[in-house]
């Protein structure tokens, strides 16, 4: 078969209007019902809510996931020394969480809703309850991205979309605007929006043009931009620019189109005693999400797909879970893609199972 020059599941590259992608993907629109206020990063928008809240109110004990992002536990845990952990089974949906078995009145809890699958039916909005703020990175436009009932909401857009940075608050069930920004440089932040840009229209020449000469440089600048973002330590107000690139995106729902190709996948892809794949009926998943128990399988499988021009990603590489099923792989399915890439990745994931049978 054809390989197209897609880089399946690898990151973003830059859109023009006119192109096939965008065309796409703004045939499905959502009206959002809440206010929101724009952000550089995802870290950068928890760090701005958590000081806010710490502002209006003493905090006892800030609650984290024990299954989360490394990236934000390490922010957290840097600005704040009142932090702990509850347990969680990330690939479990249907239990609910009860968040008054350990929380209380004063506390801060983070609940991250996992791959865009998990659901939330807290406590009523006593004011016993701790405050609540959901993260939505890897749910955008899911039911319950849209329809929470947390005291606040994040989500990081450039999971989602082809912008180099992005992200927004808003407060659920409420008319407000959190216009919540500290005046301070971050040099930082800006040299990462830069390097993130940079790469993202390099990579449009190398998927565009097939200009395989740029792609060493363009992740590179990748690279260069994740370890800079890694050190922004602000909640400032984002330029002009990138905000309307934000707003360009935002209202555009890419799940119908990941839906598409996920029925198709999971209607030709082969069962493996080696992974699981995760999904719930009736939510759309971030991606195929491939759930392993053997950690040299994980490997085999991953080096397997890299030789084929497929890049998963490992969520989350530094987290310990006490579940047998606990290695991660997500692979983007979204609106950069076609049926026949799909068919591409297919096949070359049954080629991995059929050898390793």
């Amino acid at each position: 078969m054809r390989k197209l020059n897609r880089d399946i599941g690898s990151s973003f590259y830059e859109l023009l209007e006119d192109d096939r992608e965008f065309n796409l993907l703004k045939q499905n629109k959502v009206d959002l019902k809440f206010k929101y206020s724009c952000y550089y990063s995802g870290r950068n928008a928890l760090l701005a809510i958590l000081a806010r809240v710490s502002n209006k109110q003493s905090i006892n004990t800030i609650w984290l996931p024990n299954y989360y992002c490394d990236t934000v536990i390490n922010l957290v845990q840097n600005n704040f020394n009142n932090v702990k952990y509850y347990s969680i089974n990330p690939f479990e949906f249907d239990s609910e969480l009860d968040i008054s078995a350990f929380t209380k009145q004063n506390d801060i809890i983070i609940v991250n809703n996992f791959w865009g699958l998990s659901s939330f039916n807290y406590i009523n909005r006593s004011k016993e309850r701790p405050i609540i703020i959901e993260d939505h990175s890897h749910g955008w436009l899911s039911n319950q991205s849209l329809n929470s009932d947390a005291d606040y909401c994040f989500c990081s857009l450039r999971k989602t979309y082809p912008i180099p940075l992005g992200s927004i608050i808003w407060k659920p069930n409420s008319k407000e605007t959190i216009n919540y920004f500290e005046t301070a440089e971050d040099q930082e932040i800006m040299n990462s929006l830069n390097k993130f840009s940079k790469s993202m229209s390099l990579k449009r020449f190398f998927i565009k043009n097939g200009e395989n000469h740029l792609k060493e440089e363009y992740l590179e600048l990748l690279n260069e931009g994740e370890e800079l973002l890694n050190v922004s330590n602000s909640y400032i107000k984002p330029k002009e620019k990138l905000i309307n690139q934000l707003e360009n995106y935002i209202c555009l729902n890419s799940n119908p189109i990941k839906e598409k190709h996920l029925k198709y996948i999971f209607a030709h892809l082969s069962k493996s005693e080696h992974f699981k794949i995760i999904q719930r009926e009736g939510f759309t998943p971030f991606g195929l999400l491939l759930l392993f128990k053997d950690k040299s399988m994980f490997k085999s499988l991953k080096v397997h797909l890299i030789s084929n021009q497929i890049y998963p990603a490992h969520l989350w590489p530094h987290n310990e879970t006490s579940t047998a099923w606990k290695y991660l792989f997500n692979i983007h399915v979204d609106f950069r893609y076609d049926i026949e890439d799909m068919c591409y990745l297919v096949e070359k994931i049954n080629i991995w199972s059929k050898n390793n049978v």
